[in-house]
């Protein structure tokens, strides 16, 4: 069986491609509220399978992890040979694809199994607002557990860089522009649903560390793209780091209105570590040790 991971910007989002695509293959919907985990299998129109899991630990990418294996096991023994896995609004296709890479492994409980080029679903209507604006995914209704604190800048930023296809659907050029610009360049973009064929969805498989490799603040690269619309983009770079008081001073010079960023650096009294830094939403995510460019 060949598995298609796709993430959405939004409920309404995903649901407009699982309709869409209803016809190509059989879809696996999950979902998670805080009781546990509700996977539902449609084959065309028709829901042919429901299952509710409980959530063994407050770690939903680990349940999310253990409560959809079993049932892909049992899948893998039917007739299915492609199966969409539409993953809950707010899980992120980095912390949940790479570990399904892994359980295809020959010595994993997926094995025989591949999984294909990862896909997001965003909204460029709304990805100008969801990238330069402080939004909680909590307040659009796409936090993914109780405290959730991550901004849906955070989410576009890295579902666009990760995913080896972005289909982003809307009409608003600037969104279109800037979607266009944090897709790297070795990826798959289209503008509608209808260019989602089964060929481009399960013909290739995924490669994780190619696509950690994107998003990893050390190997992450300024690709360009159009600016007909007033998107663009800076490359900044020096061999010499930062005085880590100056930095802490001006840190929030380094995120201003209507930037979205993503690098590393470093300063002189941790020479061996690497620094990192990511704008988006209005305001600094994150800055910190970048964590090791390890299969997850």
């Amino acid at each position: 069986m060949r598995i298609c991971p796709l993430s959405a910007s939004s409920p309404m989002m995903r649901s407009a491609t699982t309709l869409a695509l209803a016809d190509m293959c059989p879809i696996l919907m999950v979902d998670i509220d805080e009781g546990g985990m509700s996977m539902r299998l449609f084959d065309g129109f028709e829901e042919t399978l429901s299952r509710r899991v409980p959530l063994a630990h407050s770690c939903m990418t680990c349940s999310l992890r253990e409560g959809i294996t079993p049932l892909l096991e049992e899948l893998g023994e039917s007739d299915i040979p492609t199966l969409l896995l539409a993953l809950p609004i707010g899980a992120e296709l980095m912390s949940t694809v790479p570990a399904l890479v892994n359980l295809t492994l020959p010595d994993g409980p997926l094995v025989g199994m591949t999984v294909t080029s990862a896909v997001h679903i965003t909204d460029a209507d709304c990805a100008a607002r969801d990238m330069f604006e402080h939004v909680p995914l909590v307040d659009v209704g796409c936090a993914l557990f109780d405290n959730d604190d991550r901004c849906t800048g955070e989410i576009l930023m890295n579902s666009v860089e990760y995913a080896d296809i972005v289909c982003a659907l809307g009409c608003d050029t600037v969104g279109t522009e800037l979607i266009e610009r944090l897709r790297p360049l070795d990826t798959l973009m289209v503008a509608h649903l209808d260019q989602l064929t089964s060929e481009i969805l399960f013909s290739a498989g995924h490669d994780p560390e190619a696509a950690i490799e994107r998003i990893h603040p050390a190997s992450t690269q300024a690709w360009g793209g159009p600016s007909t619309h007033g998107v663009w983009t800076l490359d900044l770079h020096s061999d010499k780091p930062f005085h880590p008081h100056r930095l802490a001073r001006h840190a929030h010079e380094l995120a201003p209105q209507g930037i979205c960023a993503r690098g590393c650096f470093w300063v002189p009294s941790r020479p061996t570590m690497v620094g990192t830094w990511e704008v988006s939403s209005g305001g600094l995510t994150q800055i910190g040790r970048a964590s090791c460019r390890e299969r997850v």
